[in-house]
């Protein structure tokens, strides 16, 4: 009798398990039920309005294009549900997920996977205490914290979403991102497991050797090692700074390029580039600026400001030292120097500015031009300057009166700050006001000597050494013939000059 009883049970179980199997996949290869594979044992309960399948060992399931692997399964036929425990395998094309723990809703095909949850794709690795995933849409979101490897790239944050039909994940709160090239943390951020990009979505801080990056957007393509920077973007590699609304970066030729509100800084000089667009090498070392360039070069409360078509600055490397060079329309203001040339070229190796093509610059009251000139700087002030070739000089003694010296060369010489005395070399020629002590004017000169030697006071013509035989008239003020009061080629050009720093960015 017990025999029989016992034959009767087995026959029961192989009985259900066959019938299981066959219902399985007779109703759930409809692609809305999960279909049982196979598994070592099957327990089937029925308990009230609940039937419960319970799988165990080498559980295999699947619905439509998923696959599901696990130790031991529960499954609900009535709400099309899973709990799987044990070596949790969640298979969808290449997206494959591995966990101690699931819930799964067939209906809705939306998983809940926890402990120690690893998300695979052919582009990264994804690992989590705690993920949902849904099947229909291919996201997975987490909020527990989570790592991502991709190459030799490592993200983290506190939340993350991830797309699978588009390779992208979306980090949230506290992210963090570890690669060979540059290390960053944000708030928000987007990376593109197939083209290994990161994009910028929030503030975000980004260090790289020697470089720090500010922004609020753009991206980083850790592929090829390119980046744009936008939004409040700023560029720290000390002492050089540059902000601008956009920056473009290619580390690995070490070019980038800028555009709108450009300031470039020199924390070290105490130098400032501003302009509409740049170009930039050497994180910022060098840096070529156009469209409405201004130069600053800060010195107290008597700053000198200089504005071009174009602006380039160049530092050695070996030396720290730097060079300026100016293209087309150059104005210079300085409370006491201001200037004009079409090209200008400034190096810290010798502190001299040199004005290329019809230079023009105003010392106080003189004005002076040639065809080339050089101001030897020392200590940020006018130490020596040089006018080579064709050289003018004209101070207004009165509304329509002008001194005026010209020569071949002529040399200028500053004694603390101020212009003290010319020397005149080849070709000289004058012409001189004289005054009585009340100041009226009484007189006059004109003198033509090969060499002469100026003497200023209050950058004011006070006196003329003339070194060798001078040929020269006296005119009474009444007397003097017009044609006689202007030198060959004067030109007065004070409505040229520049008044002040902020007519120097006006078109």
């Amino acid at each position: 009798m017990l025999r029989s009883v016992t034959v009767q049970k087995i026959y029961l179980k192989l009985y259900f398990s066959f019938f299981l199997i066959l219902i399985s996949h007779f109703t759930f290869s409809q692609g809305t039920q999960i279909k049982i594979l196979g598994a070592d044992e099957f327990e089937y309960n029925d308990q009230r309005d609940v039937k419960l399948k319970t799988l165990t060992g080498n559980v295999k399931l699947q619905q439509d294009d998923v696959f599901l692997f696990c130790d031991k399964a529960i499954l609900n036929e009535e709400n099309n549900s899973l709990d799987a425990n044990g070596n949790v395998v969640i298979r969808q094309d290449t997206v494959v997920i591995h966990s101690d723990h699931l819930f799964y809703d067939g209906t809705n095909r939306k998983a809940i996977l926890t402990g120690n949850v690893v998300l695979t794709d052919s582009k990264m690795i994804l690992k989590t205490s705690a993920l949902d995933y849904d099947l229909n849409t291919k996201i997975a979101s987490y909020k527990t914290g989570g790592v991502l490897t991709s190459d030799t790239t490592t993200l983290t944050s506190k939340i993350g979403y991830y797309y699978a039909n588009t390779n992208d994940v979306y980090f949230k709160n506290d992210v963090k991102v570890d690669s060979k090239q540059f290390n960053l943390t944000a708030d928000t951020l987007r990376f593109n497991s197939e083209t290994r990009t990161a994009y910028f979505l929030g503030p975000t801080n980004i260090n790289s050797d020697s470089t720090n990056i500010f922004c609020e957007g753009g991206f980083y393509d850790t592929e090829n090692d390119v980046a744009q920077f936008t939004t409040k973007a700023i560029m720290l590699n000390l002492p050089n700074v540059l902000k601008a609304d956009s920056m473009w970066y290619d580390k690995k030729i070490g070019h980038g390029k800028s555009s709108g509100n450009i300031n470039w800084t020199d924390t070290a000089q105490h130098l400032t580039i501003l302009a509409d667009h740049a170009w930039y090498e050497n994180n910022a070392n060098n840096i070529l600026a156009v469209g409405h360039t201004l130069f600053i070069s800060e010195d107290g409360e008597d700053s000198l400001f200089m504005t071009a078509d174009t602006l380039h600055s160049v530092e050695d490397s070996a030396t720290a030292k730097r060079s300026f060079s100016a293209y087309h329309h150059v104005k210079i203001f300085k409370s006491d120097l201001q200037a004009l040339c079409d090209s200008l070229y400034y190096s810290d190796d010798d502190s001299m500015f040199r004005l290329y093509q019809n230079p023009v610059i105003w010392l106080e009251d003189n004005q002076m031009t040639a065809d080339t000139v050089r101001i030897q700087m020392s200590n940020r002030k006018p130490e020596k300057f040089e006018l080579i070739k064709s050289s003018f000089m004209i101070s207004q003694a009165d509304t329509c009166l002008y001194n005026q010296a010209k020569g071949k060369n002529i040399t200028g010489f500053f004694e603390s700050g101020k212009l003290h005395h010319m020397f005149i070399e080849g070709n000289g020629e004058s012409i001189y006001y004289a005054a009585d002590d009340s100041g009226a004017f009484i007189g006059v000169n004109k003198i033509v000597c090969s060499n002469m030697i100026i003497y200023t006071d209050s950058n004011k013509v006070s006196r003329i050494k003339f070194i060798s035989k001078p040929d020269g008239t006296m005119y009474p003020i009444n007397q003097a013939p017009k044609d006689e009061l202007k030198l060959k080629d004067f030109i007065w050009l004070d409505n040229e000059r520049p008044k002040n720093r902020f007519e120097l960015r006006e078109k």
